[in-house]
C-alpha cells in the first residue's frame, strides 16, 4: 500500500512539470510581442514549438529506454527540462526563447510516454484513474503557470523573462525526488527488451489514434494560445482575458481528472467522446456572443471538451496493448505524429489571424475539429468494441 501511494505521488509530481514551460507563455504573450517586436505568427511559435517537438522527439522513446532505462531517463530529462526553463531568465531574446522551447519539447516528448509505461506496469487494472491523475496534475501545472505568471512578472518589476524561467526550479527539485524514490523496472521490462517493440506504423488503428490525438491537441493548444488574445481584442471582454483563461485552465484541470475516472465506472468511452464534442460545439456558440456570462459558459464548455478528449486519447493506446513497453511505444507513436501535426494548428491559426485580422478564426477551428473528432473517435471505438 505504501508503494502504491508513493507511485501515485511520483506520477503526480512529474506530470505537474510537463506544461509549465508552455502554459506560462500565453498570459504574457502581449508583453512578449511588444518587447521583442514580433508578429502573431512568431509569438505563436513559442507555445507551439514545444508541442511540435513533443511529437518529433517522441521517436526517441525506444532509444532512451534502451540506453538508460525508464528510471534514469525520467531523471535526466527532468534535469534538461528544468535547466532549459530556468535559462529563459538569461536567454530572453526571441532566438533564446525559441531554442529553450525546442529543448522543453524534447524533454516532455519522452517523459510523457515513459510515464504511460510506468502506469501500465504499476497500475494495470486502474489505468483510467491513473490517467486521470496524470491529466489532473498536468492541468494543475497549466492553471498554476497561467494564473500566476502575470503576478510573478509584476513581482519581478515587469521582467516577463524571469517569470517564465523561474518554473525550472520545480523540475530540478522533482528530478531529485524521482531518482531517490522511484522503483526499478521489473525484470520482464528491462532495457534489453525495449528494442524488440517498434512503432506500429502499419497498423491502421494506430494511425486513427494519431489523427484523434493530433486534432484534440491542436484544438487545446490553439485555445490555450489564442483565447486570451481573442478576449483581449473584444471591447466588452478585453479586461477579463486573463480571468477567462484562468477559468478555462482551472475547469479543464478538474475535468481531465473526473472524466477518465468516471469512464472506469459510468458509460462507454464513446458516450464521453460525444459529450466532449457537444460541449465544444455549444461552447463555440456561446463564444460568438460578446457578453461576460456567455464567455464564462463558453470557456467552461471548452474545458469540459478538452478535459475529456486528452485522457480519451491517452487511454486508447493502453487498451490496445498488453505490456508496459508496448504501451510506451504505442503512446510514443500516437504522441510523436499527433503532436507534430497538432503543434502546427496554433501557428496556422496565428497566420490566419494575421492575414484576416479576425480572431474569430479560433471559433471556426473549434467547430471543424470538434466534428472531425466525433467522426474519428466513433470509428476507433466502434472497431475496439468489435
Amino acid at each position: 500500500m505504501r508503494g502504491y501511494v508513493r507511485n501515485i505521488l511520483l506520477i503526480f509530481i512529474v506530470a505537474f512539470n510537463l506544461r509549465l514551460g508552455i502554459s506560462s507563455v500565453p498570459p504574457v504573450m502581449n508583453q512578449i510581442k511588444e518587447s521583442l517586436a514580433i508578429s502573431n505568427v512568431q509569438a505563436s511559435l513559442l507555445p507551439s514549438i514545444p508541442v511540435f517537438c513533443m511529437g518529433l522527439f517522441a521517436f526517441g522513446i525506444g532509444r532512451f529506454q534502451q540506453t538508460f532505462g525508464r528510471r534514469k531517463s525520467v531523471f535526466l530529462l527532468l534535469l534538461i527540462l528544468g535547466g532549459a526553463t530556468l535559462s529563459r531568465m538569461i536567454f530572453s531574446g526571441y532566438v533564446g526563447l525559441v531554442i529553450t522551447a525546442f529543448i522543453i519539447g524534447f524533454a516532455v516528448a519522452i517523459i510523457g510516454p515513459l510515464l504511460s509505461g510506468f502506469i501500465k506496469e504499476e497500475f494495470p487494472n486502474h489505468a483510467g484513474l491513473l490517467i486521470g491523475i496524470y491529466s489532473l496534475s498536468m492541468g494543475l501545472g497549466s492553471v498554476t503557470a497561467a494564473g500566476m505568471v502575470a503576478q510573478i512578472t509584476d513581482w519581478f518589476g515587469g521582467h516577463w523573462a524571469n517569470a517564465l524561467g523561474i518554473w525550472g526550479i520545480i523540475a530540478l527539485v522533482i528530478a531529485v525526488i524521482w531518482i531517490l524514490c522511484s522503483p526499478k523496472e521489473q525484470k520482464a521490462e528491462t532495457i534489453q527488451n525495449v528494442v524488440a517493440v517498434k512503432f506500429p506504423l502499419r497498423n491502421i488503428q494506430a494511425w486513427k489514434m494519431v489523427a484523434f490525438f493530433a486534432l484534440q491537441s491542436g484544438m487545446f493548444y490553439s485555445i490555450l494560445t489564442w483565447i486570451a488574445e481573442f478576449f483581449r481584442n473584444n471591447m466588452v471582454l478585453s479586461d477579463k482575458n486573463v480571468f477567462l483563461l484562468t477559468v478555462f485552465t482551472t475547469v479543464q484541470m478538474t475535468c481531465s481528472f473526473l472524466i477518465p475516472a468516471l469512464m472506469d465506472r459510468v458509460g462507454h468511452p464513446k458516450f464521453w467522446m460525444y459529450l466532449c464534442s457537444v460541449a465544444m460545439l455549444l461552447g463555440a456558440f456561446f463564444l460568438s456572443i460578446s457578453h461576460l456570462s456567455t464567455a464564462i459558459i463558453a470557456v467552461c464548455l471548452f474545458a469540459v471538451g478538452t478535459g475529456g478528449y486528452f485522457p480519451i486519447a491517452m487511454l486508447l493506446p493502453l487498451t490496445y496493448t498488453q505490456t508496459p513497453t508496448q504501451a510506451s511505444v504505442w503512446t510514443g507513436m500516437t504522441q510523436a505524429f499527433g503532436y507534430m501535426i497538432g503543434g502546427q494548428v496554433p501557428v496556422l491559426l496565428g497566420w490566419l489571424i494575421d492575414h484576416s485580422g479576425n480572431y474569430h478564426m479560433l471559433f471556426y477551428m473549434i467547430i471543424l475539429n470538434s466534428v472531425l473528432l466525433a467522426i474519428i473517435g466513433q470509428n476507433i471505438l466502434k472497431k475496439q468494441k468489435s
